[in-house]
């Protein structure tokens, strides 16, 4: 357990303003925020450096990179989370969820898929055993168009790290794809026309025969868990109104501006991807974050595939967009802290969580140089 620890002369990013001054922590708890700079021997000199909460990442793909780094390659569990989870927290990510894809590539009669199965009890003995740097839960990532989504997600989503769980449908030529010239660019693969045809007619068919029935399924069993619910992708009004009637409460990806603005009509999240922020536009050719941002349409960042994307974004938010530090930070902290129910970390103020990020702005890029998780340095 962390004891005493005293941050000071540092920029730091509260909810609702910048101050300069000092952050006092005790037994991993925020105890008070002061302005001006403390002249104990323990304290830590931020050299005038920005304190910002710990992110949150509610979506990042980072663990399945690690565990499969080439198709057909299964990278020891162990050796994958852990490089993971240093990852994330050099990022300056202190709470992660971690992403599983469900209902593609299960690999048994059960529908069951033993490599999403290894790496949840990996996950869960790694944590007891005081073994990882960032907190990790999981957010399962269901493909409703699969046979065997619901058995796979039925064996997975009792388990006490679920926290949140997306529908999402990838049929070729909708939502995310709706562009095929895009999914084409993005996988190298040039089918001909014929072949192209059959692709399409094959993959309307398994959407019409699975996804409906699959994604009421999945929304009715997590309604019951509590879980928190994300649609995934959503491309038009109508994605966005049938998340609504089910009950979902946040809009992920969203890849056009008349699917995000019909989720903030209906009062949704809308999450957007930190890596389009950064680049400036999205890799399947969809709506551009920043655009929408412009517009105040986004809530929150994941970082998606990138870990370092969901810092850079924020400060980008700050720095091109001009929305105000505490307002930028808080799409990688208070908001996605708020989406899943953390009530107790997200924000710099007495009586939360002491996840704390020490970030040097250099030459417009931010640069994390500590990482306090609990009040224990942990990067």
């Amino acid at each position: 357990m962390a004891g005493e620890l005293i941050l000071t002369n540092a920029q730091v990013v509260l909810g609702d303003s910048v101050c300069h001054g000092t952050v006092h922590v005790q037994d991993g708890v925020i105890r008070s925020i002061e302005t001006g700079v403390s002249r104990l021997p323990a304290a830590v000199d931020l050299e005038g450096d920005f304190l910002i909460p710990g992110l949150i990442d509610i979506h990042t793909d980072n663990l399945e990179r690690h565990l499969q780094p080439r198709p057909g390659v299964a990278w020891p569990n162990i050796a994958a989370l852990v490089t993971h989870d240093r990852q994330m927290a050099t990022a300056g990510v202190t709470t992660v969820f971690d992403s599983l894809c469900v209902g593609i590539g299960d690999d048994d009669g059960n529908g069951r898929s033993k490599a999403l199965i290894q790496s949840l009890l990996a996950m869960e003995q790694a944590q007891a055993d005081g073994l990882l740097k960032a907190e990790h839960f999981l957010h399962l990532r269901c493909e409703v168009t699969s046979p065997t989504v619901v058995s796979s997600f039925v064996a997975l989503v009792d388990d006490p790290l679920v926290r949140l769980v997306s529908v999402m449908d990838h049929t070729l030529g909708q939502r995310q794809w709706q562009n095929v010239d895009n999914w084409m660019k993005f996988t190298g693969h040039e089918p001909s026309e014929a072949e192209l045809e059959r692709m399409l007619a094959a993959a309307r068919e398994m959407q019409a025969r699975y996804a409906a029935a699959n994604r009421l399924q999945i929304v009715r069993a997590s309604q019951e868990r509590q879980l928190t619910l994300a649609s995934h992708d959503d491309a038009t009004v109508e994605h966005v109104q049938d998340a609504v009637d089910l009950g979902i409460s946040i809009s992920e990806f969203p890849t056009t501006r008349e699917a995000a603005a019909k989720a903030r009509a209906c009062g949704l999240w809308i999450v957007m991807g930190a890596p389009n922020v950064v680049l400036g536009g999205s890799h399947s050719g969809n709506v551009s974050a920043r655009a929408l941002a412009a517009d105040g349409l986004v809530d929150g960042l994941a970082s998606d595939y990138v870990p370092v994307s969901l810092i850079h974004a924020c400060f980008l938010f700050h720095e091109l967009l001009g929305v105000a530090l505490p307002d930028a930070v808080a799409t990688a902290s208070a908001h996605p802290a708020a989406m899943v129910g953390l009530s107790d970390r997200g924000i710099i103020a007495p009586d939360r969580l002491a996840d704390l990020v020490w970030v040097k702005a250099y030459q417009h890029v931010p640069v994390v140089r500590s990482v306090w998780r609990r009040g224990m340095l942990v990067a």
